[in-house]
C-alpha cells in the first residue's frame, strides 16, 4: 500500500487538491492518501487537520495566527513520522509549505504543486525550493520556463480550473457580485469597502441588486454580521453564481483566474493594514497583481490597490463598464483569450498519471476482467 500526504492551506489548493485526490483514486489501487486541507480534501482523503481555518493573508497578519500555525505544523511533522509516506505533495501556502520541506531535510519525496510565486517576489526562496523538492508542477506556462532556466525538475500539464469550471449557457442578469477573499482577514478589510461602494453605484444603477458570494470555509454569519443592514444577499460559491452576474468586484487571487475563464467583466480590489503594504512593495516585481493581468502581459482588467481601493473608485470603474456596452463587451473579449493561456485541458488527469507512474501504482484498468474493460 503506497501511501500519499498533501497539505494545502488555501482555499484554491484545497481545490486542486481534492480533485487530485478524485482523479487518484478512480485511476490506481492500493494507495492511502492522507491531508492537511479543507473541505475538498476531507471528501477525498483521510484528513488530518483543516489547515483552511487558519489561514491569513500578509506578512504582518501571519503573526497573529503564529501560534495556531505552528501547533499544526508540529502535528504536521509528526503525522508524517508515523504515516511514513511514500509521496508528500505540497501545494502552494508557501511560507507553511517550504519550511516543512526544509525541516524534512529530503527525507521523503515531495512534488510541489502550483508554485510560490518566486517570479515575483522573495525570488531567494528558490534555492530553498531547489534543494527539498524534487519536482515542481506549476500551473501556468511561464513558470515552467522559469523552472527550467533554474535547473530544476519542471512539469507543467495545464490549468486544473480549466476541468474545474463548467462553463454553461447562462444569460447574465442584473447582479453585481462581490468577492471579498477567501481569509477572514481580507474580508474584514475589503467587505465594508464593497458596500460602501454599492450606496454609490445602487443609486445610478436603482435596478441592479447586489450578492457576496461566500466560500465554503467561511461561515455565512461571519458575513452576516458585517453586511446586517446592506441589503446584499449572500449566496455560495458557484460558477453558476459569478456566471449569471452582470459584474464582478473581487480581491486578488485564484477568484481573478475563475472569472476570466467564465468571460465575467470584473475589477480587482486589494488592500492590507499599512505595514505589511509597505513591505510588500519593495518586494513585488512585477506590473500587475491580477493573474489575468500578469498571464496577458498587459492591464485588462482594472486594479485598485491600497489607497486607491475606495468606495468611489470602484463605483466610477463598476459604473464605467456597466453604462458603456462597447467597454463592456471588449473587456469580455479580452477574458476569453485567457482561457487559451491556461491550455491544455486535464491537468488533474495527467498529474495523477505522473504520479502514478512515479509511485508503480497499479491500474484500476489493469486490475480490471478483459471483458470489462471492452465494454
Amino acid at each position: 500500500m503506497k501511501k500519499i500526504i498533501i497539505i494545502a492551506g488555501d482555499k484554491s489548493g484545497d481545490l486542486y487538491g481534492g480533485l487530485l485526490c478524485k482523479k487518484l483514486k478512480e485511476k490506481y489501487l492500493g494507495i492511502e492518501i492522507y491531508s492537511f486541507g479543507g473541505p475538498n480534501l476531507a471528501q477525498h482523503s483521510i484528513q488530518i487537520a483543516d489547515l483552511l481555518a487558519h489561514s491569513v493573508s500578509g506578512i504582518v497578519e501571519v503573526l497573529f495566527s503564529l501560534k495556531e500555525i505552528t501547533e499544526i505544523f508540529s502535528r504536521a511533522l509528526q503525522e508524517i513520522t508515523s504515516t511514513n509516506p511514500d509521496l508528500i505533495i505540497l501545494i502552494d501556502f508557501p511560507d507553511f509549505n517550504l519550511r516543512l520541506a526544509k525541516v524534512l531535510n529530503n527525507k521523503y519525496h515531495i512534488f510541489y504543486y502550483v508554485s510560490p510565486q518566486v517570479w515575483a517576489w522573495r525570488k531567494n526562496r528558490i534555492e530553498e525550493i531547489k534543494r527539498y523538492v524534487n519536482r515542481m508542477i506549476v500551473i501556468f506556462k511561464f513558470e515552467e520556463e522559469f523552472y527550467k532556466r533554474e535547473k530544476m525538475e519542471v512539469a507543467y500539464f495545464g490549468h486544473p480550473l480549466l476541468e474545474i469550471i463548467e462553463k454553461k449557457e447562462i444569460t447574465p442578469k442584473k447582479i453585481i457580485s462581490f468577492m471579498p477573499g477567501s481569509r477572514k482577514n481580507e474580508i474584514k478589510e475589503h467587505l465594508p469597502i464593497m458596500l460602501k461602494a454599492k450606496e454609490i453605484i445602487s443609486k445610478e444603477l436603482p435596478g441592479y441588486i447586489f450578492r457576496i458570494i461566500r466560500p465554503d470555509n467561511i461561515p455565512i454569519d461571519f458575513y452576516k454580521n458585517m453586511a446586517a443592514s446592506a441589503e446584499c444577499e449572500i449566496v455560495n460559491h458557484s460558477y453558476d453564481a459569478i456566471q449569471e452576474s452582470a459584474f464582478v468586484i473581487t480581491s486578488s487571487g485564484t477568484a481573478t483566474v475563475e472569472i476570466s475563464i467564465l468571460e465575467v467583466p470584473f475589477l480587482v480590489i486589494y488592500k492590507l493594514n499599512l505595514l505589511s503594504w509597505h513591505l510588500l512593495k519593495t518586494l513585488v516585481k512585477t506590473r500587475f497583481i491580477a493573474m489575468t493581468n500578469i498571464l496577458a502581459e498587459k492591464k485588462v482588467v482594472e486594479e485598485l490597490l491600497q489607497d486607491k481601493a475606495n468606495p468611489q473608485n470602484i463605483a466610477e470603474v463598476a459604473l464605467r463598464y456597466l453604462k458603456n456596452e462597447t467597454e463592456y463587451l471588449a473587456l469580455k473579449q479580452e477574458l476569453a483569450k485567457i482561457k487559451d493561456i491556461l491550455s491544455p485541458y486535464g491537468a488533474s488527469e495527467k498529474f495523477a498519471q505522473s504520479i502514478g507512474k512515479f509511485l508503480r501504482l497499479t491500474s484500476l484498468e489493469e486490475d480490471l476482467p478483459k471483458d470489462d474493460l471492452e465494454e
